[in-house]
């Protein structure tokens, strides 16, 4: 009966490549899945698993659930590989791997990461396809590195730790520079959950792996991420000292992203110290920056922390006009849905302060459209997470 049902539903051929990754990921042959699976009390033979790796047919629940303690990732990981399906247009007609990856960079920093993801998740099947060609370990971790960074921000956070984890397991012998960049992906995906404690544990890691190793960048990055853990901490002081250290280092590697952001942060940091003023002038700095650098998702995002900075300081009207032109960068043509969150979020709560229901209306259902898309916490995030909760409790 269910091995019917399985024929009857239409395979995914996404679902199929992830699959034939993970096994590849541990280097395990069909009937080594089999195997596993009996382990964890489950029935996969080879033959079904490679008609699901040919996108033939789609596993049940049930087999799914098998598939995800043999390879150690949830089933909800399955759910978000075939939600991308949506970016198959993007996906490149050809191109050698390594083109393929620095096609993929670019779409990144520019902030279009539907494109980076295809142009990434590609390089890695072409790489994966010609193993046996004797090609770089380096260059396969290099490329899941990547293709995490692509994942975590399109909110897919599941996969993108799977990919560095793998890319971490895929060799003992992997340059310096890309297992510290691993560490580094791995602590940002924490902080993005909340776990401060493990996140400073890998960006530690990083930072001293990046120092013995005199590499500029990965240092640069490791203190980025400490700054960012002092910062969710609130010892503002120790962020700043951080962010600078990090802006000093990447403006020395030419990575004028990353000095944007790290300016940003600054700014950020100012006024939740409610130094307000100060806060404003460098977040205006930064946002001069963004717009002459092109970086579109930083700009949006200067927008958003003026228009939070405004609101703190009761300049209602000023904060409006700093959301909504946040809002015209992230909603188009690439959504940026923390973005608009944040936005959102602060829209509500000044139309809760002015007492206008309508407004508050439209706002908290904007709210609750993007919240299923989120999986990135952030105090935003928790704040109307527990505003819901109460509402519920209380109904």
């Amino acid at each position: 009966m269910e091995a019917h049902a399985e024929t009857s539903l239409k395979g995914s051929v996404r679902l199929g490549n992830y699959l034939r990754r993970l096994r590849a990921g541990y280097g395990y042959s069909l009937r080594r899945v089999e195997e596993r699976a009996k382990a964890e009390g489950g029935e996969i033979d080879n033959s079904q698993l490679s008609r699901y790796e040919k996108g033939i047919c789609y596993p049940s629940f049930d087999k799914l659930r098998v598939l995800a303690s043999v390879f150690n990732v949830s089933v909800q990981a399955f759910s978000d590989v075939v939600d991308l399906e949506s970016y198959e247009s993007l996906k490149p007609q050809g191109g050698e791997p390594r083109a393929l990856v620095d096609e993929g960079n670019a779409a990144l920093r520019t902030g279009d990461y539907g494109r980076a993801f295809a142009c990434y998740e590609y390089a890695l099947d072409r790489l994966h396809d010609d193993a046996a060609s004797g090609l770089s370990q380096d260059l396969i971790a290099q490329t899941r590195v990547n293709l995490a960074m692509a994942l975590s921000r399109l909110g897919k956070l599941a996969l993108a730790e799977n990919e560095l984890r793998q890319a971490l397991r895929s060799s003992p012998e992997l340059s310096p520079t890309i297992s510290a960049r691993a560490l580094l992906n791995l602590s940002n995906l924490h902080a993005d959950q909340g776990d401060l404690l493990l996140s400073e544990i890998e960006a530690e890691k990083a930072l001293t792996l990046a120092k013995a190793q005199d590499l500029t960048l990965p240092a640069a990055r490791a203190l980025h991420t400490l700054g960012r853990v002092r910062s969710q901490r609130k010892q503002f002081v120790a962020a700043i000292e951080h962010y600078r250290d990090a802006g000093a280092l990447y403006d020395s590697c030419g990575d004028r992203n990353e000095a944007v952001r790290v300016r940003i942060n600054v700014g950020d940091c100012y006024v939740a110290m409610g130094k307000v003023r100060e806060g404003i002038r460098l977040l205006r700095a930064a946002l001069t920056e963004a717009k002459g650098e092109g970086l579109r998702r930083l700009e949006a995002q200067a927008w958003s922390n003026l228009g939070e900075a405004h609101f703190r300081a009761g300049e209602t009207s000023q904060a409006q006009t700093c959301l909504r032109q946040s809002d015209a960068l992230a909603g188009s043509p690439e959504k940026y849905p923390d973005i608009l969150f944040f936005n959102a979020f602060y829209e509500w709560k000044m139309a809760t302060e002015q007492n206008n229901p309508t407004r508050e209306k439209i706002a908290f259902g904007r709210l609750k459209a993007l919240r299923s898309s989120l999986e990135h916490r952030f105090p935003e995030v928790e704040a109307f997470d527990a505003f819901v909760e109460r509402r519920r409790s209380d109904a």
